[in-house]
C-alpha cells in the first residue's frame, strides 16, 4: 500500500472526520484507522537491530490490540506495524536535530504507522495536530478495509524507508517544508507478516518517490508575551529536554508540541518551484541504492519477498525525555 494513493491534500479547514481527538489524551493503541485507497507512509521494515526498548514482533493473532499510554510510556509498536525504521537526510545546511526538522520526521512517520495501528496510536501528539481528513485520521486498526470504523490489524512492513528533507521556510507563523519518502526498499504484508510482497508503486517504471509539502504554525505565545522566568524554548513551544539523538524507533515525548499542522499535500507541484522540488525528490530517489527486485524490468510486477530486507538503525533516531 503506497501512501501516494492516501495524499491529496488535507488542510485545518476539512470538517472533522469523526471528529478531533482530544488535546493532551494519552495516547490510545486501538484508534480506528481507515485505510484509504493510498497509503501515506511508505516504508516497510524489518528492524533487525537496535529493537532493545521495543516489544518482540509478533504475528498479532493472539496479542491483545494495543491500548492508550501515556506519552512516557509510548513505544514503538512493532507486532502491529512491522519491523522497519526510517532513517533520514537533509538538503543544505538543514539541521536534521533542529526542532522544526523533528517535527516533520514525527509527521512521516507517525503518518506511515498510523496506516497499520491508527492515527491515535501513532507517536505522541499526532493526532491532536494534524488537519481534518479521512486520509490521515485513521481509525484503530489501520486504513484496510477502506472506510470501516476500525481496521482489520493485518497490514505489515520489513525494510527500511528514507526520508530526506529538502526544504524548511520559517516566516512568522510558523514554518512550511517539504519531504521526500524512499520505500523502494520496503516489503508489504496485508496478512499480518504471515507473507510479505516487495513495494511497487509503477509496475514497469522507476521508483519516483513520494514528495510532500507541509505547513506548520506555532500555537505558542510569541517571545515578547511570554513571561520573563519561561524555559528557553517557551516561543516555539518546542521541548528541549530531550536527548539530541537516540536508538529508539519512536519518541516517548510529543513532538509536536507547540505546533499545529494545518495543511498537507502530496499532490502534482503547482508553481516551479514545487516542482523542482519534486524533480529533486525523484532524482534522489533513482541515485539511492536499492535491493528491491520488483523494480527490476525482468522481474513480475509482483514479487514476493521470501527474505525480508533488513532494518537498518534509525537515523538519526529519536533521544528519551530527560526529566525536569
Amino acid at each position: 500500500m503506497s501512501i501516494r494513493r492516501f495524499l491529496p491534500r488535507a488542510t485545518s479547514e476539512l470538517p472533522p472526520a469523526g471528529g478531533p481527538a482530544r488535546a493532551g489524551a494519552p495516547v490510545p493503541a486501538s484508534s480506528r484507522p481507515l485505510r484509504c485507497a493510498a497509503a501515506m507512509a511508505v516504508l516497510l521494515g524489518l528492524v533487525a537491530c537496535s529493537a532493545r526498548d521495543e516489544t518482540p514482533m509478533h504475528q498479532g493473532a493472539a496479542l491483545a490490540h494495543p491500548t492508550a499510554v501515556t506519552a512516557a510510556e509510548y513505544e514503538f509498536p512493532l507486532a502491529w506495524a512491522g519491523d522497519y525504521t526510517f532513517r533520514w537526510s537533509t538538503a543544505g545546511d538543514i539541521d536534521v536535530g533542529a526542532p522544526e526538522a523533528a517535527v516533520v520526521r514525527a509527521f512521516a512517520e507517525s503518518t506511515q504507522l498510523s496506516l497499520s495501528v491508527g492515527a491515535r496510536l501513532a507517536y505522541p501528539g499526532y493526532a491532536e495536530v494534524i488537519p481534518n481528513g479521512e486520509w490521515l485520521r485513521i481509525p484503530d486498526g489501520g486504513a484496510y478495509p477502506p472506510g470501516a470504523a476500525e481496521g482489520d490489524w493485518q497490514l505489515r512492513w520489513a525494510g527500511t524507508f528514507l526520508g530526506r528533507i529538502l526544504r524548511i521556510q520559517p516566516d512568522a507563523a510558523g514554518f512550511t517544508a517539504m519531504y521526500c519518502l524512499d520505500d523502494v526498499d520496503v516489503a508489504e504484508s496485508y496478512d499480518a507478516g504471515a507473507t510479505y510482497t516487495w513495494r511497487q508503486d509503477q509496475p514497469g517504471k522507476p521508483p519516483r518517490g513520494l514528495p510532500v509539502w507541509l505547513t506548520v504554525r506555532s500555537t505558542a505565545a510569541p517571545v515578547d508575551a511570554a513571561p520573563s522566568d519561561a524555559a528557553p524554548t517557551a516561543a516555539t513551544g518546542v521541548d528541549a529536554r530531550t536527548t539530541e539523538f537516540g536508538h529508539r524507533r519512536a519518541p516517548n515525548y510529543n513532538v509536536f508540541e507547540g505546533w499545529t499542522i494545518t495543511d498537507v499535500a502530496a499532490s502534482r507541484p503547482r508553481d516551479p518551484e514545487a516542482a523542482a522540488l519534486a524533480a529533486a525528490c525523484a532524482a534522489w530517489v533513482l541515485d539511492n541504492p536499492h535491493i528491491n527486485p520488483a523494480y527490476r524490468t525482468e522481474t513480475p510486477s509482483r514479487v514476493p519477498a521470501d527474505h525480508l530486507p533488513e532494518a537498518a538503525p534509525p537515523l538519526p533516531g529519536w533521544g528519551v525525555r530527560i526529566a525536569e
